[in-house]
């Protein structure tokens, strides 16, 4: 079974025949796990996507979400340096968050939970992403589902397996500043530009150059200084696996130690996974299992801000000769300056201990009390608990270089300890029947159930100031009175109970029906609407099955079609009690001369809250040719979201907070898209082969808007918006101004300008272009002119796979990417001199000057922070800060070497494997402008980098 059959002639002379079977790539028999249960994969007739432990297994990702990076049509993974990654099953269905429900071994869990899993302890993952696969889930699985089954043991003798890997964390992509007597030249252009004189004289800009006098004029690369160009990363884990046919396990044990490029920190990941099942009699099975993570992140010393690199001018010197802290700015004192300095963080006595452990305990039983009724039993206890705490300790005064006996900065008394401490606690229990039979060319099976759960959050926070020595690591010794002294808390719960079923039919297995239908009620909701039901309904034709194909069998393995129409749930963009009227401090009142403390109503009740509806429609064609040698699928999907639940801004006369904006059931969104994945699998001799890809295609749409207004967002601290949700255009769309260029000097001799501001442009400023009506040449743009020039969410997702393999060895690559998107930089992170000496960047060289007078150069005339062109070529909203996000990353290349197994066998192992393996190596980007960042950065402003890691493995088993 799982291998092709193979013929070969009989010798006339008699002897051997030797046959190397490969694995059966048709694959008829194989089994896909979905919701409460499994299914043939020829009998599926939901959109289920299933990644095998081996496609991620060996990655030196330190998260499985990022593993899967591209591996699944229409599921969008954005790996941002510094975030945990995104999934997006697809497109947004909502104004909020709309995240897929992850269930390991039918225990719900959170993303990070999923995320710290050790990739050797996985045996599926399986996609569930239209409605008829999800709706099982009823009210968590509107924008997907992510099934994760554990190793389970078989009988025989105990197994042992060892995977582990070493390696080094290199950065991707860093800022790369100019050099320090380039930052001289610049800032005397600016100076100029601005009507000024040059700040540095030649002779300095020598001086820069030469590093003749490096205690005066600096050129300190803050990203190169602070940053080390390898950074250790290690995972190991040994699992075992054996017992009787009575009694069988699983058990896994992995660490995981992965250092940052920015000195003194580093994660360490603990797993432990055991699985047991034992069957107690030939009607019941117990089963029970037990899942530990433990991460812990800690920062011993303090570590420098990246925001702060980019700030601090690279003429301050970072150490001068005499090892004094740098306090000389191109040969002048500077105090204000020196402070800022990135480097000394490394020297403070700060430091950070972050502790996350999850735990997942759960115990069942099967019942078979008479013949193809099976009932299951399920109780499972999820907690969560972390615990942070972090130390800001004091800094020392700074003296002067040029006057040793002056302090240029005076240092700081400031100290403080924070305590951050959170647990939570889940418990779920459910009870399901399943009852299935055959009778001549009828299949038929039906499961229900029910499943009951609780969750409770607490946090208790503290901070703690006016310590009187560094050395101190608990809270006690701080503040016991006064401002220093600070504790806040926070908990919450929510309970749900549910009612699911399932029905499958089939005749002939060949054509094919299932239902699935939900009822929950939760917590978060008025009693009056505590009820969503969340149907589905699906059809499969395996079209190669009937007679009029018999003629194709000889090329034809499987073609089949499938449609499905089905209703899911959210609840996730709500809080826990927003039915209620929320109540807060109100601030202390007079009463009798006595100041009392109020409460006051912080966010309105809204009783007739509802769940968001997600209705989804699907078309889904499977084929196989030549004994699975090409196979691949093809689906289309449109999804609808209605009575979507977002916090509403409302008019400020009202009063209310936008912390604390109303809940409530508004607006309608649209997605509607294609899936294809296409595999070539092959064998010629002693070589074989595999190559496919995959491709998505997502147009997401607003379609109404409860109160017909647009939602402007992220306004931030500038005062201008970034984002905006309107109905017709898609969700991430980006609001600003339209430009055409910049700006030459014959058209403002001509008069041929816009002002902006009250600003009347120069050559070299950008041309922004006016959407309005009747706006003509010297008249004004304004924020009425801003228009859709852009989104951060891809419109495509590709990825492809090759592997080749010969006697032994094995390469594979695997590649990803995304295109149709943006991102959008802001502030320092793209204007040079942003407060006055902030770092250009090498994309600044590209500038618009009276040498490079070029309409289309990557950035427009600079001036001093102070001028107003600074003011009008900074139009935060505006499409140049805004950059190209497309980008295709090879995402993991591997060359591996097992050794012969008669050169193995008698030292005991059944597999030696040894592989050589890079991630993120490299990238293809879209963007030819800014060439430092990396394309899937959030934006703003840079703080975390990007990591490609190279590694040496081994797999040993025995």
């Amino acid at each position: 079974m799982g291998l092709a059959s193979q013929s070969k002639p009989i010798p006339n002379a008699g002897g051997v025949i030797n046959f190397i079977l490969d694995a059966d790539l048709q694959t008829i028999d194989e089994v896909v796990v979905v919701g409460y249960g499994t299914q043939k994969k020829v009998n599926l007739t939901g959109a289920v996507t299933s990644i095998k432990p081996a496609e991620i297994q060996g990655r030196t990702t330190t998260n499985v979400v990022s593993a899967i990076q591209g591996l699944v049509p229409g599921v969008t993974i954005i790996n941002r340096p510094g975030e945990e990654p995104s999934v997006n099953f697809r497109g947004r269905g909502n104004l909020g968050k709309s995240e897929p429900l992850y269930v390991i071994d039918g225990i719900i869990v959170d993303a990070s939970s999923f995320g710290s899993l050790d990739p050797s302890s996985i045996d599926n993952i399986s996609f569930l992403k239209d409605a008829a696969s999800a709706s099982i889930y009823g009210s968590r699985a509107a924008y997907g589902v992510v099934l994760v089954t554990t190793r389970q043991g078989t009988a025989g003798k105990v197994q042992v397996n060892y995977n582990g890997l070493i390696g080094a964390n290199m950065i991707s992509y860093m800022s790369d500043f100019v050099d320090s007597w380039q930052y001289a030249e610049l800032r005397n252009e600016a100076a100029i530009n601005s009507g000024k004189k040059a700040i540095y004289t030649e002779e300095e800009i020598g001086w820069f150059r030469d590093g003749s006098k490096p205690d005066l004029y600096a050129n300190s690369n803050w990203m190169e200084l602070a940053h080390d160009k390898a950074a250790l990363t290690t995972q190991h884990s040994v699992n075992f696996s054996g017992g009787t046919d009575k009694v069988n396990f699983f058990a896994v044990i992995g660490y995981l130690h992965n250092e940052k490029n920015l000195r003194n920190r580093a994660d360490n990941r603990y797993n432990i996974n055991i699985n047991v099942n034992a069957a107690a009699t030939d009607w019941l099975t117990l089963r029970a299992s037990a899942k530990f993570i433990h991460n812990n992140y800690g920062v011993n010393g303090g570590t420098p801000d990246l925001g702060q690199m980019l700030v601090t001018p690279m003429t301050l010197v970072n150490k001068h000769s005499n090892g004094m802290w740098g306090s000389v700015m191109a040969g002048q004192s500077s105090g204000t300056i020196a402070k800022d300095n990135p480097m000394m963080a490394y020297e403070l006595n700060n430091w950070t201990r972050n502790m996350t452990s999850y735990g997942v305990y759960e115990g069942g039983f099967d019942i078979t009390p008479i013949k193809n009724l099976v009932i299951t039993g399920q109780g499972a206890f999820n907690t969560h608990n972390y615990q942070g705490k972090n130390y800001t300790g004091t800094r020392e005064a700074i003296p002067s270089f040029l006057n040793p006996e002056e302090v240029v900065w005076g240092g700081t008394n400031t100290n403080r300890m924070n305590m951050d401490w959170r647990t939570y606690r889940w418990e779920t229990y459910n009870a399901r029947a399943r009852y299935s039979f055959d009778k001549n060319i009828h299949s038929f099976s039906v499961m229900v159930g029910t499943s009951y759960e609780k969750y409770k959050f607490e946090k208790l926070t503290a901070s703690r100031g006016g310590f009187p020595t560094d050395n101190m690591t608990d809270m006690s010794g701080g503040a016991s009175s006064g401002a220093e002294y600070k504790n806040g808390s926070e908990s919450y719960k929510y309970s749900m109970f549910s009612y699911f079923g399932r029905v499958n039919y089939s005749i002939m297995d060949r054509y094919l029906f299932e239902a699935n239908m939900r009822a929950d009620a939760s917590s978060r909701f008025h009693k009056d609407h505590r009820w969503g039901y969340f149907p589905s309904a699906s059809l499969g034709w395996r079209i190669s099955e009937e007679a009029f194909m018999e003629n194709t069998k000889s090329w034809l393995n499987s073609l089949k079609l499938r449609f499905t129409y089905g209703k899911l749930g959210n609840i996730n963009n709500v809080g826990y009690y927003d039915y209620f009227a929320n109540y807060g401090d109100g601030g202390y009142y007079p009463f009798d001369g006595t100041p009392g403390q109020s409460l006051a109503e912080m966010k309105p009740a809204n009783s007739k809250l509802g769940w968001e509806k997600v209705t989804m429609y699907n078309a889904g064609l499977d084929f196989d040719f030549f004994n699975g040698k090409l196979a691949g699928t093809v689906e289309y999907y449109t999804k609808k979201t209605n009575d979507i639940l977002l916090a509403y801004p409302v008019p400020s006369e009202v009063g209310i907070h936008p912390d604390y904006n109303p809940s409530q059931n508004l607006g309608k969104v649209k997605n509607s898209g294609v899936e294809f994945n296409l595999q070539h699998n092959n064998r010629i001799g002693d070589w074989s082969y595999s190559i496919g890809g995959n491709f998505s295609y997502n147009k997401n749409e607003v379609l109404d808007l409860s109160s017909g207004k647009d939602i402007i967002q992220d306004a931030g601290g500038h005062g201008v918006a970034k984002y905006i949700i309107r109905k017709g255009e898609a969700i991430g769309s980006f609001y600003g101004l339209r430009s055409d260029g910049l700006y030459t000097q014959q058209e403002i001799d001509n008069g041929q300008y816009y002002t902006y501001g009250g600003t009347k442009p120069n050559a070299g400023d950008i041309k922004y272009l006016p959407a309005r009506e009747g706006v003509n040449y010297g008249d004004e743009i304004t924020n009425d002119d801003r228009v859709i020039i852009g989104s951060n969410v891809p419109k495509y997702t590709y990825g492809v796979n090759l592997m080749v393999a010969w006697k032994g060895f094995e390469l594979n690559v695997y590649g990803q990417g995304v295109r149709g998107a943006q991102v959008a930089f802001e502030v320092y992170q793209v204007h040079p001199f942003f407060h006055g000496n902030d770092n250009p960047r090498k994309y600044h060289l590209g500038r618009w000057t009276e040498e490079n007078p070029n309409p289309k150069a990557i950035y427009p005339r600079i001036y001093e922070a102070s001028d107003s062109h600074t003011t009008y070529n900074r139009a935060f909203n505006s499409d140049y800060s805004l950059f190209n996000a497309n980008y295709f990353r090879l995402k993991t290349i591997t060359l591996a070497y097992s050794l012969p197994r008669n050169l193995i066998s008698n030292a005991g192992f059944s597999n030696v494997r040894f592989y050589l393996t890079g991630e993120n190596l490299l990238t293809a980007r879209g963007d030819k402008k800014m060439k430092d960042f990396d394309p899937e950065t959030a934006g703003g402003v840079v703080q975390t980098l990007g990591n490609k890691t190279v590694a040496f493995g081994v797999n040993l088993s025995f």
